[in-house]
């Protein structure tokens, strides 16, 4: 599973430390603001971070991927450490 990005990583806009979801390039923190608890998620890697939701409540980290691609409509193959077999993949 990949390292957790610390809140000074300059890759890293949230201030926050982020956590990672287990088999995804997905990254996530929990946060409360005025307007209720918070769940951030940013897709990428430690040197390229794009962010993709801001959820109401703090969102388990199993339910991150399955609600990113029924919600959001993100394709799996971009979610995904290794894509299933037929899927496109990401060229580094």
């Amino acid at each position: 599973m990949p390292a957790p990005i610390h809140a000074t990583n300059a890759w890293n806009p949230t201030g926050r430390d982020l956590q990672p979801v287990a088999g995804t390039r997905l990254y996530y923190a929990h946060a409360a603001s005025l307007s209720g608890d918070r769940t951030f998620v940013l897709l990428g890697d430690q040197k390229h971070l794009t962010f993709v939701a801001d959820l109401e409540g703090h969102v388990q980290p199993s339910e991150l991927r399955g609600m990113l691609i029924e919600r959001f409509g993100l394709y799996p193959h971009l979610l995904d450490i290794d894509p299933a077999p037929g899927l496109p993949r990401l060229v580094s």
